[in-house]
Parts: C-alpha cells; structure tokens; sequence
C-alpha cells in the first residue's frame, strides 16, 4: 500500500504552478515541493544524497537520523520516530522554517519513513526532504552567481546568509531549546555557562580580552 501512496505521490506533478518551472533548485527546496512538482524520487536520486552545507540544524538532524535508525532494530514505534524527527525541527534557529519543517514532517511521514529505511547510510536524505540540509552544490552556485552593482557604494552584506548557519546558530547556543535540551543537558549547560563566564570577562577584563586577540 505504501509503496502505490509514494508512486502517486511522486507521480502527480501540479502542472502551471511558478515554483515547478524553475527546476530542482526549487523542486528539492524539501518533500513538499517535491512532491507538489512530481519530483520525489529525482530530488532523492539527484540532490538530496549529495554532500549538504555544514550547519547545527543539518548536523543534529543527521545525528538523529542515525540514532534512531539503529533503534529500528530494536522494534521502536514510529511515533517514537516521529517524536525524535520533530526535534530535529525543533533546533532550526528560523521559527518559520521550524514550522515548515514540522508541517513536512506531519504530511509526508509515510514518505520519510519509508525513506528512512531505506537511507540509513545517508541520513542527509532525510534531513534534506525536510528542509534542515542545504546543498553544498546550490550554495555554491548561489554564492558565485554576480551581482550587479547599481551605483559605486560598496553594497552592505547580509552577513546571516554569508556565514549562515554559524553565526544564525549563536542564539541556540546562549539560549538552547528547553524541550530538547533540558533531558541529560549536562553537557550544553556547561557549554552556555562558559560562553557566559567568557562574555563576563571580556567586559570587565581588559587584559583579559587583549589575551584573547594576542592568541
């Protein structure tokens, strides 16, 4: 049954709509669009098993992936599999591509299920049909794409999408996630209380800062 679903799905392109007549680099934007362009199986074979940006989003999420397709031996429910993708949602730093992530998740989980099985090697798949990894490729060819300057004024740079995701991810790390965090978060809590000791130093410490810069 499962397997007629993904072939209808995959299947029924909406025909006319503007997003499907610009290609995969809008097609594999993630499952929805995907699917809405007839396009599941090619953004899988072509696009989302490729080498993805390094980001917190896509890194957590492709270590979740991995966890719990080693549960799947261990006979664990996929409302458990639902619970542990949708932390992965979860940790994206834009609460609108949380939400879209989520909303994927919600629509398509037969789809990524399905997926998962069959893309334990590679759990960037996953994590790209859901929108949490970007293609290294893309980006890439995004970023030498020329811009024309208009005038002779040097153009202000959008520094969140140059560095993104480190720099976009700073706010998780000073202010993690309750629901993800809280459980066993030893770890993070020291990582946010030294990130907070350092900010402490650095405005009552001069020499304390110059140390930093000589290093």
């Amino acid at each position: 049954v499962l397997g007629c679903v993904l072939a209808a799905v995959a299947a029924t392109p909406l025909l006319g709509t503007e997003q499907c007549s610009k290609g995969p680099e809008v097609w594999c934007k993630n499952m929805r669009t995907a699917s809405q362009c007839g396009a599941i199986k090619h953004c899988q074979q072509t696009v989302w098993n490729k080498p993805t940006v390094k980001s917190m989003p896509c890194d957590f999420c492709k270590e979740i992936i991995t966890v719990v397709g080693n549960y799947l031996k261990d006979n664990i429910t996929q409302g458990e599999i639902k619970e542990y993708i949708n932390k992965a949602c979860e940790m994206v730093p834009d609460p609108g591509l949380t939400a879209a992530c989520k909303q994927v998740l919600s629509d398509y989980f037969p789809i990524v299920l399905d997926m998962l099985e069959k893309e334990l090697s590679n759990p960037g798949v996953i994590c790209s049909s859901l929108g949490l990894c970007q293609s290294l490729q893309q980006h890439l060819a995004i970023l030498k794409q020329p811009k024309q300057l208009l005038t002779n004024e040097i153009p202000e740079v959008d520094a969140s999408k140059l560095v993104y995701p480190y720099i976009a991810n700073v706010p998780l790390l000073l202010h993690p996630q309750d629901k993800t965090f809280k459980k066993n978060g030893d770890i993070c809590s020291d990582c946010v209380q030294l990130i907070s000791d350092v900010q402490e130093s650095l405005r009552s410490n001069a020499s304390f800062s110059k140390m930093l810069v000589d290093h």
